[in-house]
């Protein structure tokens, strides 16, 4: 992304209902898969500006990583004190490492040359018994000049994310399409942007307060359906998988 991307994600990333919603459902996820909080070290990759590196901070001792230094020059203001720059295709980790890994949006992105790899060397730095937490965009027949400004390379359907994930040797346990209460708003919009090209900049912009409020109560609904179901479609996926117990990675 550009440096002017970034400013926009990370003064919007505390408060705006897309990411408020996220942490929600994660917090979900970890609550209902991880007993008591008991994460362990947590590596966040792909961390951008750091808004979910600073919430995952109250789950555990938290690290992250990020290509940019753009973005890592935002999450440093943060104040976050283990961040570095590097590439999801080589964690720069000692295997057998973390607890969870968290990888939210990164998939996708066009410098991400081989999702297999990043997946492969999240399981490498997971203790065993650890977990993987990915969160990517969906549905191909949504890409428009949203996902270009964000230098994306695909979206992926959840079956692509399911084989994906089961290919690199973990056991998925939660598996499901996401913002699914908004996606015939969302493929509204996608849609009329193809004549209307100025509405693919209503994306990612400040809102009145009550509407805010009133994206974000949606996708809190969405978080304790998800606790128990899932979801048939959504603009995003969801995936949480665990390092099987006895798997003790070895260069």
């Amino acid at each position: 992304m550009e440096r002017a991307e970034y400013q926009k994600l990370y003064e919007l990333e505390d408060s705006y209902w897309w990411f408020v919603g996220r942490r929600q459902l994660v917090t979900t996820l970890i609550q209902k898969w991880m007993p008591n909080g008991q994460v362990g070290p947590i590596l966040d990759v792909g961390c951008g500006t750091g808004g979910n590196l600073e919430f995952l901070a109250h789950q555990g001792c938290e690290t992250g990583i990020d290509l940019s230094p753009l973005a890592l020059d935002y999450a440093r203001r943060r104040r976050l004190p283990r961040l570095a720059q590097a590439s999801g295709l080589a964690l720069p980790y000692m295997n057998n490492t973390f607890g969870l890994v968290t990888a939210f949006d990164l998939l996708y992105h066009r410098w991400v040359t081989n999702d297999d790899t990043v997946v492969r060397e999240c399981r490498r730095v997971l203790r065993p018994g650890g977990w993987l937490l990915v969160m990517d965009a969906t549905l191909p027949g949504l890409w428009s000049h949203h996902d270009e400004v964000f230098y994306a390379r695909q979206r992926y359907t959840l079956d692509e994310i399911r084989r994906m994930i089961e290919r690199s040797g973990f056991t998925p346990h939660k598996l499901s399409y996401a913002n699914t209460l908004l996606f015939p708003l969302v493929l509204a919009v996608r849609c009329l942007a193809r004549w209307f090209p100025s509405l693919s900049e209503t994306e990612m912009q400040p809102l009145p307060g009550w509407l805010n409020l009133m994206l974000t109560r949606v996708l809190d609904l969405e978080a304790v359906w998800l606790r128990r179901g899932t979801f048939p479609i959504g603009t995003s996926g969801v995936c949480l998988a665990q390092k099987p117990a006895h798997d003790i990675a070895q260069r």
